[in-house]
């Protein structure tokens, strides 16, 4: 456009705003209210109580479009024999045992084992029969490049139609528990209001199953997937509203299920309240509440504040007013770690990191039922404050210690030093200020590592032993019985193969699966940990979170398009263990419990 144009067009913009800026509106003859809109500035909560099948649905279109599975009616399962199923042989057999004054030990009366998986991770059928959405129903979906290989859990393993196939194939394999997690909003689709009897009915045959085959059920109620409602409402696991409905879910699922339930988490690693939790993406795709902002360190520790109030009212209310005898505790997300150096600095690293992992949900062990003290005198008014009554709630709210322990690291100070860092908010490093690594002091790597989507993964088999010494015997003495409630390996690379052949055959993780196991029973017969079961993640091959389903952690294989199970090699490697070392569960309950 001609400069000169453009002068006489800008010209008469500017008369024409002027000539606006002089005109007399009138105002309009009807009844109208005028408010000032802001966005930016909302502070109140979305009432929760719109229970219609038209709200149902505005929650799934938040969502997006779903895929539904080619297979939507339960599958029967067809009779199936342990010597059908091909496995490692003369050629190559299992890896060998790793420790050999243990080689005729055998496990306790008091042992369970068996292997683990999570509602959101194999369901599939996300939108069927009633089921509201989840936020990880909406995260795949409508954050971009969130997922490492933008897969969806809307299918995954489709264990909701094939858990019969599933649970017979445990059966028939000999396993002897089965750890899994019930989908909140399954069974209360906005997270609060009415049942869905559709999810509690699949859920009744599921456990129905289970039972029937004499596989015991150990369950999680909560493993990540909050309802969506939740968040639309108040935030949820950033507002005290959530206790109160968790709490009404927990009742639900407890009082309908325990009388058949051998074992309860009240929460799966709620440690996922800094991993995940505080980098949901609040603020665009999930509101804002309770001045959170963008997520980070003030929505890490109010998640992890409303999770363990949630934790000590379920627990006090089982034990005192149900009566319930079976034992509960949560599944705590922990690894042993390593000074880098002999450094008093790196010593303090180790010991804040174990006070930011163990030590920020560890109120059932300790004798203040508090915080500790790295904590709140770094985090100050972040951390909010339990009353009284709350901690005393907290005190001994745990029936034994279940870890999550996947692994080993070496912990650092940072740079500037401990010090300096928890005193300045804005330190990339704040609040832990230990800084982690898989690397040991020479540069050589702490272990074998795993699949590129878990590089924080290495296979660190010794270190299982000396951190259940260590919980047991050091950090927690009070604990009277452990249990390691998750451990499992990604096997690297295993989502490039196309056949069989290159699949079944996992030897990094069967040598994982070996050495872990050799070293929880070294550490029950040999050091006296009172270690009393130990559950391998995962049934098969699911969707892993944050890199979806192209890493694979099963001891089975799952074909995405058939749905056809195959079990590895490590499958193999877990039930030979077991036959060499194990009772066969048959006695097992976790934890002797003494119940007020």
């Amino acid at each position: 456009m001609d400069s000169s144009l453009k002068l006489v067009l800008l010209g008469l913009v500017g008369v024409a705003s002027a000539q606006s800026a002089s005109l007399n509106f009138p105002t309009p003859a009807g009844s109208y209210s005028t408010k000032s809109f802001n966005s930016s500035a909302a502070s109140t909560y979305l009432p929760n109580k719109d229970y219609s099948n038209e709200q149902l649905a505005l929650l799934w279109d938040q969502v997006g479009p779903i895929v539904t599975a080619a297979v939507t009616t339960t599958v029967e399962p067809t009779p199936e024999s342990s010597a059908s199923f091909p496995k490692p042989g003369p050629i190559h057999p299992l890896v060998p045992a790793y420790i050999p004054e243990i080689a005729d030990a055998k496990l306790p009366d008091d042992f369970l084992w068996g292997v683990a998986s999570a509602a959101f991770q194999v369901e599939g059928a996300v939108n069927a029969e009633g089921k509201g959405p989840s936020v990880w129903d909406l995260i795949p979906h409508r954050w971009t490049n969130s997922i490492m290989d933008n897969s969806t859990g809307d299918v995954t393993s489709n264990n909701y139609y094939y858990y019969k196939v599933d649970n017979a194939r445990l059966q028939t394999l000999g396993i002897k528990a089965y750890s899994f997690s019930i989908g909140w909003a399954r069974i209360f689709p906005f997270g609060s209001g009415p049942v869905n009897p559709q999810g509690v009915a699949h859920y009744d045959d599921l456990i129905s199953d289970l039972v029937a085959r004499g596989i015991k059920p150990v369950v999680t109620l909560f493993h990540w997937d909050t309802p969506l409602a939740l968040f639309n409402s108040y935030g949820a696991w950033t507002s005290e509203n959530i206790v109160a409905d968790y709490v009404n879910y927990a009742k639900y699922v407890i009082e309908r299920y325990d009388k058949y339930v051998d074992v309860w988490y009240t929460f799966n690693e709620p440690q996922y309240c800094n991993w995940r939790f505080s980098g949901y993406p609040f603020g665009t795709i999930l509101p804002s509440y309770n001045g959170i902002g963008t997520g980070g360190v003030k929505a890490r520790f109010l998640c992890g504040h409303y999770t363990l109030l949630a934790h000590a009212e379920v627990y006090n209310w089982y034990h005192k007013v149900f009566k319930g005898k079976k034992p509960m505790s949560m599944k705590t997300s922990a690894n042993w770690i390593i000074a880098n150096s002999s450094s008093a600095a790196d010593k303090a690293a180790v010991e804040r990191v174990n006070d930011y992992n163990m030590g920020w949900f560890g109120q059932c062990w300790r004798e203040d039922g508090d915080y500790p003290a790295s904590l709140k005198n770094t985090l100050g008014d972040i951390l909010p404050k339990f009353t009284q009554v709350q901690k005393d709630k907290l005190k001994g709210s745990c029936d034994f210690y279940a870890i999550d322990g996947y692994t080993t690291y070496y912990a650092s100070a940072p740079p500037n030093g401990i010090a300096a860092c928890s005193s300045n908010r804005s330190d990339p490093n704040f609040p832990d200020c230990a800084p982690t690594t898989s690397v040991s002091p020479d540069g050589f790597p702490i272990g074998p590592n795993s699949d590129a989507g878990a590089t924080w993964l290495y296979s660190t088999p010794t270190g299982i032993r000396k951190f259940l010494n260590f919980i047991t015997k050091d950090y927690f003495p009070a604990v009277k019985s452990i249990v390691v409630s998750e451990f499992g390996f990604a096997e690297p690379a295993e989502a490039s193969f196309n056949t069989l052949e290159q699949i079944l055959w996992d030897l990094r993780r069967s040598d994982y699966i070996q050495s872990f196991l050799d070293n929880i029973l070294a550490a029950r017969v040999v050091d006296g940990v009172n270690v009393t079961g130990a559950f391998a993640w995962a049934i098969y091959d699911n969707f892993e979170w944050n890199s979806g389903l192209g890493t694979k952690f099963g001891l089975q294989y799952v074909n995405l398009t058939d749905y056809t199970r195959h079990p590895k090699a490590s499958m193999f490697q877990f039930l030979n263990f077991f036959k060499q070392h194990g009772n066969g569960g048959k006695e097992g309950t976790i934890a002797n419990a003494t119940f007020s």
